[in-house]
Parts: structure tokens; C-alpha cells; sequence
């Protein structure tokens, strides 16, 4: 048996080295890949991160606790992995993640949903987050149109508002029938509240608004808005969100019912007072005026104080005069949330960018307390 044993060793060594491969090699890979999957890559100390599989990156993050359902690209994880790495966090000694840690507005806890429930957003599709200029002053969630994704935004809605001091968050809507929708055709008689399509977008909302009051945003500077489709989702989010009071919507070129009737919205007891500016083209062929000023008008019945703008000779688009009109909304809330230990912190600088960004002059003012004085007048 010991001879036989020896033959068949001094076989293997003689042959060529891809029969080797064939028979040996892939079994051992099997085997050490068997074995990576129930160690985790998380285990490792070495190699480049950007070679690990998308999954062994979560894994790596879930062992130390470290939040990463907000992750839609590869390329997130790395960086997050890399900075778990640089930061020496190891397995159950993580310190707990912002979306945990940090409070809402009110002062209380937010309700982050759990990682198990986040998962389900993993099929929406591409998030942008454009940060601000200097010194953020807000957050706008902005939600594109049917067919249409993040990156349809991300040039042309800084450049429309002119609002340095906000940060753009741009979400991307799963991929309902082959298109990019927020719900699916059979939800457009008016946006089906009750449709699992609708819900789970406006989920997906309220999470995004979560992630932003986890970095310390308070709710009334997070402001939500949306075009046509988009505009629907980003009302029924905005007005139903439970955990803080916002600070506004915008609701343009868009409906809750295109098949007439006005069914009430949920409203939620924080966000019952929020201010919604409606702005619809005249010329729109696409989605009637009379749905954008339905919308305003059913609102209004609900006691939300709802406004309408309409532009003459804009169809279903957007024009300069509508952009200023947002740009004068946002600006105007974000006036009524300035918190005056705030200002207390902001430097010169800030001071000056913010009172010019609300239109106040800086004029004779040559010390930062002649700022601060002028710029409390905002609070």
C-alpha cells in the first residue's frame, strides 16, 4: 500500500502543471474559498480592499458594527472599510454609528430603522449628496421624474436655486417595469397611498431623512421636494414624517390624484404646520395644472398651509422664474430656524456669507460682533 501511495504521489509531481491545476488546484480553492466565507474577510489584515467582494465588505462592516445599508456603491464601502482599518475599530468595539447616536430635533432619539429593514432600499438605484459651499446651512432631498435618475439633477439644480450654503441630496428610484419610477403605472390614478410602490418610496424617504438628522442636521433645516412623479412621493413623505418637524416642501409640476378627486393625505402631528409651495406651468401638457392646484387645495382643506405659484407659457419643465421662487422659499424658512447658539459659532466669514445669502447687506459692518448683531435679526 506504501509503494502504491508512493507511485501515485510521484505521478502527480510528473505531470504537467496545468493537469495539476485541473485536478488539485480547484479543489484546494474550493476549499480555502469555503473557508474564507465562514471566516469573513473581515478577519484579514492584508490585501487591497478594493479586491474584496462587495459582500465580504459588508461583512467586514457588520461584525464592527459600523453602518453601511446607506452604501449603494462599491466604492462607498471601500472607503468606509478603509476607514475602520485606519481607525484600528475591531469587531464589538465600535463606537455606536451617528444613525444611533445622534438625536432628532425634538431632543429625542430618532427611529433609524434596524439594518435588517434597510436592506430592502438596496434596490433603489443611484444616491447623489452634492455638499454645500462653506457652511451648510440646510439640506434639500430632491426627487426626480419618471425615467429620469439623480444625475439628471446634479448640474442643474445648484445652478438653478444658487443656494451655496445647502447640501443636495439626490435620490435615484428603483427600476419598475424597465424605467425609473418612484410607482408603477397602476398607481397613478393618485399615487395609490395605500400601493406597496408608493410606500416603499416614501419609506425610502423617511430613511434619507433619518441619515441626515443622524449627522446632526435638524429637522426644520432638512427640506424635501420632488418633480412631477417625484413631487407626489416627496409630499406624502414630507407631511407624513413622525420623528421631526421639517423645514418645507416643494412641489413642482406634480399631483396626488390625476384621476380627479381629492383623498386626504396622511399627515403626521410634527410636520401638520408645514409649509408647501406648490409651482406649476400653465402650458403643461403632461400633468394638468388643475392636478398641482388639486394638490394645493386638498392640502389646504387638511389645514397645511400650502401655497401656489403658476408660471405662463412653462410646460412640464422648469423655468428661471420658478427657481427663484424655490430659492425664495427655502431661504425664507431656513430665516425661521436659525438657532442662535449657532450663530454664536460661526466665524466672519460664515457670518457674512450667511446675512448676503438672505439677502441682508454687510455694509458697515467691520467687526464680527456687528455681523453676529445683524445676522440675529435671522433667528
Amino acid at each position: 500500500m506504501k509503494h502504491l501511495r508512493r507511485c501515485a504521489l510521484a505521478l502527480l509531481v510528473a505531470l504537467p502543471m496545468r493537469y495539476r491545476s485541473f485536478i488539485g488546484t480547484s479543489h484546494l480553492h474550493q476549499g480555502s474559498r469555503l473557508h474564507m466565507s465562514r471566516r469573513g474577510i473581515a478577519s484579514q489584515q492584508g490585501g487591497d480592499v478594493s479586491q474584496w467582494p462587495t459582500r465580504e465588505l459588508r461583512l467586514y462592516l457588520e461584525k464592527r458594527k459600523i453602518r453601511h445599508q446607506d452604501c449603494f456603491e462599491k466604492i462607498e464601502l471601500v472607503d468606509r472599510v478603509k476607514d475602520a482599518m485606519a481607525k484600528g475599530i475591531t469587531g464589538g468595539s465600535a463606537s455606536p454609528s451617528p444613525a444611533t447616536s445622534a438625536t432628532s430635533a425634538t431632543g429625542s432619539s430618532p427611529r433609524t430603522p434596524p439594518q435588517e429593514s434597510t436592506r430592502r432600499f438596496l434596490h433603489f438605484g443611484e444616491l447623489v449628496e452634492i455638499p454645500s459651499l462653506g457652511a451648510e446651512e440646510g439640506v434639500f432631498i430632491f426627487l426626480h421624474g419618471f425615467g429620469d435618475s439623480a444625475r439628471g439633477f446634479v448640474s442643474q439644480l445648484p445652478n438653478l436655486l444658487q443656494l451655496p450654503s445647502v447640501r443636495y441630496v439626490l435620490p435615484t428610484a428603483p427600476s419598475l417595469g424597465g424605467m425609473r419610477s418612484w410607482f408603477t403605472q397602476a398607481a397613478l390614478g393618485g399615487a395609490a397611498p395605500g400601493s406597496a410602490a408608493v410606500k416603499d418610496s416614501v419609506d425610502y424617504v423617511h430613511y434619507l431623512i433619518r441619515q441626515q438628522i443622524s449627522r446632526g442636521v435638524p429637522g426644520k433645516k432638512i427640506f424635501v421636494g420632488g418633480f412631477s412623479q417625484g413631487g407626489s412621493i416627496a409630499v406624502q413623505a414630507a407631511l407624513s414624517f413622525p420623528d421631526a418637524t421639517l423645514g418645507g416642501v416643494v412641489a413642482a409640476s406634480t399631483f396626488l390624484s390625476l384621476g380627479g378627486g381629492r383623498s386626504p393625505v396622511r399627515i403626521s402631528e410634527p410636520n401638520r404646520r408645514l409649509k408647501v409651495l406648490g409651482c406649476h406651468g400653465d402650458a403643461d401638457g403632461a400633468v394638468p395644472i388643475s392636478a398641482g392646484r388639486d394638490l394645493v387645495e386638498t392640502l389646504k382643506s387638511q389645514g397645511v398651509p400650502a401655497d401656489f405659484k403658476s408660471y405662463r407659457g412653462m410646460g412640464h419643465a422648469y423655468c428661471p422664474e420658478e427657481a427663484l421662487d424655490v430659492t425664495s422659499f427655502i431661504r425664507q424658512q431656513l430665516k425661521r430656524s436659525i438657532d442662535p447658539k449657532d450663530l454664536a459659532a460661526m466665524s466672519a466669514k460664515e457670518l457674512k456669507a450667511l446675512l448676503l445669502e438672505n439677502g441682508v447687506s454687510t455694509l458697515g459692518c467691520f467687526e464680527k460682533a456687528d455681523l453676529l448683531e445683524r445676522a440675529s435679526a435671522l433667528a
